[in-house]
């Protein structure tokens, strides 16, 4: 066994010898080149990993943890947690994965740290696979692995830190996207002259937009005394979709204006449906959500004006067969099928 651990333990020398190499001799080449140089390096820092995994397995079973203090089953919990940690510190530090806004000196030092320690563990292991502690000094083999569990828990607090401090970074860059969203939204909502670009006002409607901003273009909307005429007109042109944004989430005054205006929109809305789905060039364009959106609007609106003296369910059926549109390759399934479907079973 003790032979075997030898074998291992040149091993990782070997590995050692490689990832030295790489860290301070080679540099980093860019490209599929630099793909290469990562996973050589992965593969350096595992095989010494492995190795010096195995030997430990060797110098437990030969007794040579007995120095640790502790019972039985305790000792090998402890060792194995130890070399789990020095393992972590040793991998953190040869890969590099540590801050580098660091101060110039400390940056420097931990640089070092991937020619130091691994040789030192080299040397304490040597030491304790071959029986060799009561004529080595104590340090000899007892401080690499004190310095390797230290390293190890530096390496899992800077990984934690630097975590922490990428994800709040994260979070504050996409909370001021969404406060300048939310501005730009109330700006452009405040330029919109509605009675000429009315239609542009319509999306900032939907139910899904924050109160404030779609309260805002609701009282805008209104305050122009035709908002309901536009509406209508919209309903009769490619606008449609936009117009079924605001009739989906919001009440009008007078609902009499509006039931043949829908089916118009309706059959309008399939028009464009097919229209997109021949456009679409590449499997990207037509995933199986498409025109969820828009159909489930179309729905709502549809639902609201139900029994005012226009019958519904053949534009609807025209709205399906858009679906069913060909493509020019093979098309996905489009979920809103399944709602079309069901509304038709319904109604």
């Amino acid at each position: 066994m003790i032979l075997l651990g030898n074998f291992f333990l040149a091993i990782a020398a070997l590995a050692f010898l490689l990832v030295c190499n790489l860290i301070y001799f080679t540099k980093m080449p860019g490209g599929d080149a630099g793909v290469g140089y990562a996973w050589s390096l992965l593969f350096g820092i595992a095989g010494f990993s492995v190795c010096l995994a195995i030997v430990t397995a060797i110098i437990g079973s030969q007794g040579g943890f007995g120095w640790v203090g502790a019972p039985g089953s305790q000792r090998t919990l402890l060792v194995l947690g130890g070399l789990i940690l020095v393992l972590i510190g040793n991998g953190f530090f040869m890969v590099g994965e540590y801050p580098h806004d660091l101060p110039v000196v400390l940056r420097k030092t931990i640089r070092l740290i991937p020619a130091i320690l691994p040789p030192a563990l080299l040397i304490g292991a040597a030491i304790l696979l071959n029986g060799k502690q009561a004529a080595a000094p104590a340090l000899a083999y007892k401080l690499p692995i004190y310095a390797g569990l230290f390293l190890g828990l530096l390496g899992i607090g800077i990984l934690m830190a630097a975590r922490a401090q990428r994800t709040a970074a994260i979070l504050q860059s996409e909370s001021g996207f969404r406060s300048q969203t939310h501005q730009n939204h109330q700006n452009h909502i405040d330029s919109t002259d509605v009675s000429k670009d009315m239609v542009f006002l319509l999306v900032y409607t939907d139910a899904n937009h924050p109160e404030d901003v779609r309260e805002k273009a609701l009282a805008k909307i209104k305050s122009w005394p035709g908002w309901q005429e536009e509406l209508v007109r919209r309903l009769q042109n490619d606008w449609a979709p936009e117009a079924f944004t605001f009739l989906a989430s919001n009440e009008v005054d007078d609902k009499t204006m509006f039931p043949e205006p829908v089916r118009q929109g309706v059959r309008i809305q399939a028009r464009l449906i097919r229209e997109s789905i021949r456009n679409c060039r590449n499997p990207y364009d037509l995933y199986a959500g498409r025109f969820g959106w828009e159909v489930e609007r179309v729905l709502r609106t549809v639902d609201k004006f139900k029994g005012m003296g226009v019958d519904y369910r053949p534009a609807v059926q025209e709205l399906r067969l858009a679906l069913d549109e060909p493509a020019r390759f093979e098309k996905p399934r489009l979920a809103a099928t399944l709602t079309v479907d069901k509304w038709l079973k319904k109604n």
